[in-house]
């Protein structure tokens, strides 16, 4: 049978470990104080029971509702920093964010009856992936940890991960299910004409209503949101294929977004990777890196870049450099930057490497 892809748009709920060091109170007014000032952890050896039931409270229901209360759709976020702050997929509150003067969140917390407005802080549509602040500013959050791109902590095939969350309906909130790393690949995958990169494939098995919801490591890391899974042309779950977006963009902006400073840095410029050359049939472009397709005669790339350039590294003003394999990798390097931010752009032109000092806008 012909396979496709579906959007699992629904929520987990996390559960509260040990606190330690949470004696300090922020008051905001109105009652809106904050207690939990450290994540959640977990001792060494935990079990996937203990994780489970330590990381609820900190793991939501987002739904999307409209002028009149009547729910559009609902997905899953996980607290990932005190004060609220909140991370899911783009795709589960891409509602409000294509017409805000139509839908808005409301946020439930474990076991919650109360839905708590929340505001959309920061969204990127190609990873799939928004911040959102919710009303109720005091739920425990969890630890996050890049496990794709740092090469001394990286996944491994067959290693335990661990979903929860809300499949299918809000009743069957609090569902978990256990399974393993399928892949360390970069895979990537197609969905109503967008094409997801550097997803981490896993077989826990997860269904629509999951999709913003986490995938934990079993020393109790926040490693990434649950985005896709596979079905047949039936709907059935096939050959267990499920996709998570790794957490390490989130990781980049987080304290931007908190600070309240974040500004997205731009090179001016449009451009493809191999992967969504073959899905666009350009064939003829198979490198690594990302090829630029056309430079915004206003941005900081014009007579800098050229068309055909292939970008393949980014060096920031601080000594961090990102190798550009692909999409992300760039979006990587802007996430990190700031507007303003002197960076190095190496590159390829006419089969001879060069590079250029940028003045990112």
């Amino acid at each position: 049978m012909k396979n496709k892809l579906f959007l699992l748009s629904f929520v987990f709920l996390f559960s509260i470990i040990s606190l330690a060091g949470c004696s300090l109170t922020f008051d905001f007014g109105g009652g809106k104080t904050i207690t939990n000032t450290e994540p959640l952890v977990i001792e060494t050896g935990a079990t996937p029971s203990d994780i489970i039931n330590e990381y609820l409270d900190a793991t939501v229901t987002i739904f999307n509702v409209d002028k009149s209360g009547n729910s559009i759709s609902f997905g899953s976020g996980i607290a990932v920093h005190s004060g609220g702050y909140i991370a899911t997929n783009y795709h589960v509150v891409s509602y409000v964010i294509s017409s805000p003067s139509v839908y808005s969140l409301k946020v439930y917390l474990n076991n919650g009856e109360v839905g708590y407005d929340a505001d959309i802080l920061w969204y990127n549509q190609q990873l799939d992936l928004a911040i959102i602040r919710c009303d109720y500013y005091d739920i425990p959050f969890v630890k996050m940890a890049d496990r794709w791109i740092d090469s001394n902590n990286k996944l491994s095939v067959l290693e335990q991960v661990i979903t929860l969350g809300t499949p299918i309906d809000f009743s069957l909130q609090n569902t978990a299910s256990l399974g393993y790393i399928s892949s360390v690949e970069h895979r990537y995958a197609t969905n109503s004409g967008n094409v997801y990169e550097d997803l981490i494939q896993h077989s826990a098995p997860i269904s629509n209503g999951n999709s913003g919801g986490p995938l934990f490591d079993m020393q109790g890391n926040l490693i990434g949101l649950n985005t896709l899974g596979v079905s047949d042309s039936n709907g059935n779950d096939a050959n267990s294929l499920f996709f998570a977006v790794p957490i390490y963009p989130i990781m980049l902006v987080i304290d931007k977004v908190v600070d309240g400073n974040y500004q997205t840095s731009s090179f001016g410029i449009s451009g493809y990777d191999s992967i969504e050359a073959k899905q666009g049939g350009i064939n003829t472009f198979t490198d690594s890196g990302v090829k630029v397709m056309s430079v915004d005669s206003s941005s900081c790339s014009y007579n800098k870049l050229q068309v055909g350039d292939v970008i393949k590294s980014v060096k920031c003003s601080d000594g961090k450099i990102f190798e550009i394999e692909n999409r992300n990798d760039l979006i990587y390097a802007k996430l990190y930057s700031n507007v303003g931010e002197t960076v190095e752009v190496s590159f390829t032109r006419n089969g001879s490497t060069s590079s250029v000092k940028i003045v990112l806008d």
